[in-house]
Parts: C-alpha cells; sequence; structure tokens
C-alpha cells in the first residue's frame, strides 16, 4: 500500500472577502502517484498548487503533510518538501547564473557545501544544462528557462513535486523532453502533480486525474473514469482525449473487437490494430 503524504481537509482560500477562489477541498495524495489537474482558465488549479506548497496559507480548513498539521510554526516543512514549478519561469529564477540558481535551493536548505554541489551538478546533468551552467538564465530561451526551473526543484530533491502547465511555451522536442523527465521523477518514488490544458497529455501521463470548476473539486478518478465521464467533461469544458475518441469510433465500426481499457499511447494502440 502507497503511502499517504498530503492531506487536505475542507481546505478553502479567498483572495478577497466577497468570494472564494477554493471551495472545501477534501483529498489524499500519496507516494508515487502521478496525477494530472485539470480544469478551465480560474478554476482554481494554480491556487490549489500554491497552498499545498505553502506559498498561500488556507482561509478554511488544513494541509496536513504525513499527518503533522501544517500551521505558520512548520510551514516550512511544507516548503521543503514539496517543490513547485510555475508556468512563467521567469517569475522562478533569482540568480545572475544557471549554477547560482540550481543551487539556491539546497543551499536555503543548510545543507553541506559538498552535498549542494553534488545535488546541483546532478540536477544540471539531468536537464541536460551542462553548456550553460555560467550563464545568466535570463538570457536563455524559453524551454531553457523551463529546464532551470524544472532543476531548481530536482536539487531539492522534493518529495513531492508539482508543475503548473509545465508543457507551455515548449515546442514539441522539449515537450518530449519533458515527459521523460517526468517518468525519471516518478520512477525515483516521487509524487508528481501538474496543471494542464492538454488532454491528450493528461491521459497519456497521469494514473490519477483531478478536476476543478469554479473553484471546486468536481472530479477525483483514473484517467479512464473522468475521460469516460460525459457530464463531467461538459461541466469543466473538457473534451475526450483523440485517441480516446479514435478507439471508440473504432469500437463502434467493429474494427476492434471487445478490448480492454483504451491505449494510452500511439504505440500501444499501433499494437492493438
Amino acid at each position: 500500500m502507497r503511502e499517504k503524504i498530503l492531506e487536505v481537509d475542507h481546505l478553502s482560500f479567498a483572495y478577497d472577502r466577497d468570494r472564494n477562489t477554493l471551495k472545501d477541498i477534501c483529498l489524499a495524495i500519496y507516494q508515487r502517484e502521478k496525477i494530472a489537474v485539470l480544469g478551465a482558465n480560474g478554476a482554481g488549479k494554480t491556487t490549489f498548487f500554491l497552498n499545498l506548497n505553502g506559498v498561500r496559507e488556507p482561509t478554511n480548513g488544513e494541509i496536513r503533510y504525513r499527518g503533522e498539521t501544517i500551521g505558520r510554526k512548520n510551514i516550512n516543512r511544507l516548503r521543503r518538501n514539496v517543490g513547485i514549478v510555475f508556468q512563467d519561469a521567469d517569475s522562478q529564477i533569482i540568480a545572475s547564473t544557471v549554477k547560482a540558481e540550481v543551487a539556491f535551493g539546497p543551499l536555503n536548505m543548510k545543507l553541506p557545501r559538498e552535498e549542494v554541489e553534488e545535488r546541483t551538478l546532478r540536477a544540471v546533468r539531468e536537464m541536460k544544462l551542462e553548456d550553460h551552467v555560467m550563464r545568466p538564465p535570463h538570457y536563455l530561451s524559453g524551454g531553457e528557462k523551463k529546464r532551470v526551473s524544472i532543476a531548481d526543484i530536482l536539487a531539492m530533491d522534493s518529495e513531492v513535486m508539482i508543475f503548473d502547465e509545465p508543457t507551455a511555451s515548449l515546442d514539441p522536442v522539449n515537450a518530449q523532453v519533458l515527459e521523460e523527465v517526468l517518468d525519471q521523477i516518478e520512477q525515483k518514488g516521487k509524487t508528481v502533480l501538474l496543471s494542464t490544458h492538454d488532454v491528450d497529455f493528461a491521459y497519456r501521463f497521469a494514473q490519477r486525474v483531478l478536476v476543478f470548476c469554479g473553484g471546486e473539486l468536481i472530479g477525483d478518478g483514473t484517467a479512464e473514469e473522468i475521460f469516460r465521464d460525459e457530464s463531467l467533461l461538459r461541466k469543466a469544458n473538457l473534451k475526450k482525449p483523440v485517441l480516446m475518441q479514435l478507439y471508440d469510433l473504432l469500437k463502434e465500426k467493429g474494427k476492434i473487437g471487445k478490448a480492454g481499457a483504451c491505449p494510452k499511447r500511439i504505440s500501444d494502440f499501433a499494437a492493438l490494430l
């Protein structure tokens, strides 16, 4: 049985008194889960992430990390163990060189200098940034900046890693590199949450899907369960992944027999045919 890492208990959050951005969210997050968070712009996805990471403090309800209720006195425990990569890499990057940027988190964790160096260089290698270590990160391309911001979190070795729209501004090659990195992170035993508007990517990546609408959590299930729920998709303004649409069409035409769940990747789909 997977260990429970985070518990969100009746969490609500408001930026002002008149309207809650998040409304009574309840869920648990477990070790090594791969979770996609879906919903339209303004649904509450980013605000949910900021609460999970400790950047924002719930207006009501609470967050527990490994059974310990998080408050102002122990908020740094949450921040150390739940890392976040923001959609806009420029908002996250602060140092004058790539190496200094990636080392910033481990240094703030008061780790020995040798361990900081080891973590920094390992994260740089994993994100293929060796040729850029002494360059100012603000002069890099959008895809390179994204890789730097991911290296930031890899160097901190956070138990839970959150990616807010990670494929935004990435070309297809860098998007593929990102998917490979996400798979590697999961293989290391980490828990990964990411928000995306790309339902094909979400279906391919996620074991579990959370759906937000108007600040409420309206869906929580496997990718297959969520994308088979027509009324939920309509309410959240989502569509079925292309592979699922094609699978259903071929099944309806009698081109596919009584098969199991729809394949998530083109290679698996080709093998089925």
